[in-house]
């Protein structure tokens, strides 16, 4: 009962805001309003799928590819929203050098810190093939190694920049946030407590959910001015 209030919740509130990001983006005209919106609403038919199996089957699915589906395709539409704000409206010149400069360059001007990306995303992954499938934990890890390294790169970038500070941190900011929220959700998935409030699965559920609304007022201050 608590899974199908909190998946009700979560699918209601994506719907919405990739409403909101598409009328926006039909308004404005605006690229990166269409891509949140295709990330929002595609989750969203994700957490739709997972919704009416619970409420005609009463339980999880036992093989839930369809949902995975749409959510990894949501991730990819958020990457390259990220990646289209750090390019194409910002002007980053950070991605910018390291595009046009050769392999060896690049490694060398990217932070050591950005390394911890991909250790945390692939020692996650390895620990949560002990309990799933291959290849949906190798794309899920693709996909946040992805977001994670544009989100702290970007964030790194803004360094000594106050004026795009103030308007890029809260998107890359939620986006970092976005990524730990699913990590927690998929940690405690494997200690499930049951179906009950207490359950701290529910709690980062409803934290995920949080940040999607986040992501409106976050890309509204990244393409203003």
């Amino acid at each position: 009962m608590i899974e199908s209030i909190d998946n009700t919740i979560q699918m209601a509130v994506a719907g919405l805001c990739a409403w909101i990001a598409l009328y926006r983006a039909v308004r404005s005209k605006e690229r990166a309003w269409a891509l949140l919106g295709l990330f929002s609403g595609i989750f969203c038919l994700g957490d739709f799928y997972w919704l009416l199996f619970l409420v005609f089957y009463g339980k999880t699915p036992l093989h839930y590819s369809v949902s995975e589906l749409s959510w990894y395709t949501s991730y990819l539409f958020l990457l390259l929203l990220i990646i289209y704000v750090r390019v194409e409206i910002c002007g980053d010149r950070m991605l910018r050098t390291r595009r046009r400069g050769g392999l060896t360059g690049r490694v060398r001007q990217f932070p050591p810190v950005l390394w911890c990306v991909p250790v945390f995303t692939a020692g996650m992954c390895v620990f949560y093939m002990q309990r799933g499938d291959y290849l949906s934990n190798i794309l899920a890890a693709v996909f946040m190694t992805g977001l994670l390294w544009h989100a702290l790169s970007g964030l790194i970038s803004l360094s000594g920049q106050p004026e795009r500070r103030g308007r890029l941190c809260m998107l890359y900011s939620n986006t970092i946030l976005f990524c730990l929220a699913e990590y927690a959700l998929w940690t405690s998935s494997c200690f499930w407590m049951g179906d009950t409030i207490a359950n701290v699965y529910y709690w980062f559920d409803l934290l995920l959910t949080v940040t999607f609304v986040l992501y409106l007022p976050a890309l509204r201050k990244a393409v203003a001015g």
